[in-house]
């Protein structure tokens, strides 16, 4: 009775978990909550606020409080501690030259208002801004490559699974004809020779079916990674490949629209005028820093009988023959030079990534036509094959090679359709518009139907 009860646990534990359906707009949404890279660039936003923060605090006035206690028989310590409390007396001076120790309890309010810091503080909050603005933008262009990779790993676990079920069924249709071909050769009307060959190219299918079982398993490894969870997790990508229209217009169009929106062109922009910031603080760093203070002291001999006092007044100071003015000058000009060919680079970048999408596009979407030729014209081919080797009119070897012409030239076929909305989100990261909206249109262009 033990082990009739036990073996439907024990059966239902060596089944294979239900693989569960990933849908593209779900698998972006879960990878972009998951991703690290954005949970960095979120951390540096914040910094780059708390900095902007900091900057503009500079312009307020700046208070401390301070305290000691000092005991000494120094002559001009012992005389200037009882005149600031209030205890010096002629009998005092019968023995300044060899004062008792004195005892002193400071305690001392200090405030300070900059009046002009030679635009050191306007220069820094420019700084500060523009380095929040190019941190805003390269956290858009983050997020954009993140839903980029997100949308490339789904669409190539997808081909996998194609390239599979296509492998699959020529090996199934391959050993089924070779089970007729055997019949065939026991009655003489199949050549020994050609069975064997025959027998070769299907151990070359079922090469492929090997390679291509693994290749779809490490993907769907690296798509679970890219969205936190197990590597092992059961899914199936819920979709199929199949001809899309996104009615891509002109390139130019496309190039326009990267040169307004890059979010990494607008994030070089910001750090060009950091640099223009960086290079002004520079300059003017000779220039005199002015500063109203005030001070309110107190001083006793105990901690009871405070005398106070205040000082307030003005104070300049003057840097006067710096020796690294001249070298921090130069440095911040090459800065901002550097900057500035930095900026230049990358709008020639966008305007080859513009391009180099756009060609692969259209040449994946001719591609995709003569590739669906190909494997109909091979389908055709194979059909005819079958009922001539049946007749003893063709060898079984020529019907499984017509069977691999059909497997590698859908194989191709998929690729291209890969390769179509590959391109198409490539073009649309190029162009600063691979957004929720571009996934929902790659989405529905390869829902299952």
């Amino acid at each position: 009775m033990f082990k009739i009860s036990i073996f439907p646990y024990v059966l239902a534990a060596a089944l294979p978990l239900q693989a569960s359906a990933l849908g593209l707009e779900e698998a972006v949404r879960d990878g972009l909550r998951a991703s690290s890279d954005l949970e960095l660039m979120r951390a540096k936003k914040t910094e780059a606020g708390a900095l902007l923060d900091q900057a503009k605090g500079n312009r307020l006035p700046r208070l401390a409080v301070k305290s000691a206690y000092t005991r000494g028989d120094e002559p001009v310590y012992a005389f200037a501690s009882a005149m600031k409390q209030g205890t010096f007396s002629m009998a005092s001076m019968a023995t300044i030259n060899d004062p008792e120790p004195v005892g002193n309890y400071q305690a001392s309010l200090e405030a300070g208002v900059p009046l002009f810091t030679g635009l050191a503080i306007s220069r820094g909050i420019e700084m500060r801004e523009a380095g929040a603005k190019a941190l805003d933008a390269a956290s858009a262009r983050a997020e954009a490559g993140v839903r980029f990779s997100l949308v490339h790993q789904w669409l190539t676990a997808l081909l996998r699974r194609h390239l599979l079920d296509t492998v699959e069924a020529a090996v199934a249709d391959s050993e089924k004809e070779l089970r007729t071909a055997d019949n065939l050769r026991e009655k003489g009307m199949v050549l020994g020779s050609d069975y064997y060959a025959a027998e070769a190219i299907l151990a070359g299918l079922k090469a492929y079916r090997s390679q291509w079982r693994r290749a779809y398993d490490l993907e769907r490894e690296r798509l679970n990674i890219m969205l936190g969870r197990p590597k092992d997790t059961a899914f199936e990508p819920a979709g199929r490949l199949d001809e899309a229209d996104f009615g891509v217009g002109v390139q130019n169009e496309y190039l326009a629209g990267a040169l307004s929106r890059r979010a990494d062109l607008k994030a070089a922009a910001e750090a060009e005028k950091a640099a223009v910031a960086w290079a002004s603080l520079q300059k003017n760093s000779i220039l005199p820093v002015v500063e109203a203070f005030g001070v309110l002291e107190s001083n006793s001999a105990s901690l009871s009988g405070f005398k106070s006092a205040t000082l307030y007044g003005l104070r300049l100071t003057l840097p006067i023959g710096d020796p690294g003015w001249s070298a921090r000058s130069r440095a911040a000009r090459a800065g901002l030079r550097a900057q500035e060919a930095e900026t230049a680079g990358l709008k020639r970048r966008a305007a080859a990534e513009v391009a180099s999408a756009w060609q692969s596009y259209m040449g994946a979407v001719e591609s995709a036509r003569d590739a669906a030729l190909t494997h109909e014209k091979a389908r055709q081919s194979l059909e005819l094959f079958r009922p001539l080797y049946r007749q003893g009119r063709q060898s079984v070897m020529e019907v499984l090679r017509a069977e691999q012409a059909v497997l590698e030239a859908k194989a191709a076929y998929y690729e291209n359709l890969f390769k179509i909305n590959l391109f198409y989100a490539q073009l649309r990261l190029a162009s600063e518009t691979l957004d929720d909206k571009a996934v929902s249109e790659i989405a529905a262009a390869t829902a299952a139907r």
